[in-house]
């Protein structure tokens, strides 16, 4: 009696068992299978909402380029730093502890293809109580030589990769070896950011051996300086992107243009301990670092070209020349 109740025992338990089981496989693993589909947010990434309102406000007759943020000319001690590219996390952890153990603030202009791959560096950021800027999507160079269009795009996408995975919305914007046209100003409005940054001082990883050598660095920055620091080789565009697909060859993914130099290599392994000895050299001449957005807001003009009819000659205050 008590082997047979046994037997039954053991047979509504595989029952179970196995009625569990199908369960899964017919009502957990095939949804699971589903997922890609629902959260993949490549489509999103495309912001193909926010290019075709910025392109309205672009074609407006009455836009306005923004203005674009640059060295201070008061004479004193103060500097602002900004990074060129995102970090991986590692890195991205070390270059913040080096700022918070000198107080300093920055701006981190990130592409936005990279923050799509990895979403964590941009909350680290902001953990870090840092700013971060707009990099366009990919990095892309010479953005001043690109069709109104794909401005837009590389902008309105960057600034969509952003406000996906933050709270708060970017107001500023750089792209590497870019002169800051007008035109390209006024993309920059239509997109939806108020100013872009214009470095004076590029600083180059791999330069800083010795504190000796950072000091003498430090010495050599002016007063009211912007200092870039390039972090990370521009992204480049994925073959699977549907941007590529629909709109490049696939002989051709490179987001730069045809004749330029590849990228130079940028020594990263000790880049936070470079950073450190900057700071430090330039703790000990006095000098102090603001956020960037407290720095001079200007009409810029790029060198060599002329000036607009409206702008008043008689104003140098109000113009600035230079390239990226």
């Amino acid at each position: 009696m008590n082997y047979r109740k046994l037997v039954l025992a053991v047979v509504l338990a595989l029952a179970c068992v196995i009625g569990a089981l199908i369960y899964v496989r017919d009502n957990l693993i095939e949804k699971t299978e589903f997922i890609p589909d629902i959260t993949d947010l490549t489509k999103n990434y495309l912001a193909e909402e926010e290019i075709k309102a910025a392109l309205e406000k672009r074609g407006a007759a009455d836009i306005q380029p923004v203005e674009v943020i640059t060295t201070l000319q008061d004479g004193t001690p103060r500097l602002a730093l900004v990074f060129d590219g995102m970090p991986d996390r590692p890195l991205a952890a070390k270059l913040l502890d080096v700022l918070a153990k000198h107080k300093t603030p920055a701006v981190f202009f990130l592409e936005g293809e990279n923050i799509a791959d990895e979403p964590e560096v941009i909350r680290l950021i902001r953990q870090a109580g840092q700013e971060v800027g707009n990099y366009t999507y990919v990095g892309l160079a010479s953005l001043e030589k690109r069709s109104v269009e794909e401005q837009i795009r590389e902008i309105c996408r960057g600034q969509k990769a952003v406000t996906m995975n933050d709270s708060l919305t970017p107001n500023l914007f750089r792209a590497p070896r870019t002169v800051y046209t007008d035109e390209l100003l006024k993309s920059v409005r239509a997109a939806g950011l108020e100013y872009v940054v214009k470095e004076n001082v590029r600083f180059q990883p791999g330069s800083l051996h010795t504190q000796e050598e950072a000091e003498a660095y430090a010495a050599a920055v002016p007063n009211g300086s912007i200092i870039a620091i390039p972090v990370e080789p521009f992204v480049e565009q994925k073959a699977d992107d549907p941007v590529v697909r629909e709109e490049k060859p696939a002989v051709d993914m490179k987001p730069t243009i045809k004749d330029e130099a590849p990228n130079p290599p940028i020594a990263r392994v000790d880049l936070d301990r470079e950073l450190d000895m900057l700071l430090t050299a330039m703790e000990k001449q006095g000098k102090e670092f603001l956020y960037v957005n407290q720095f001079r807001k200007i009409h810029y003009i790029p060198a060599g070209l002329p000036l607009a009819a409206e702008q008043p000659v008689e104003q140098p205050a109000e113009q600035e020349g230079g390239q990226e």
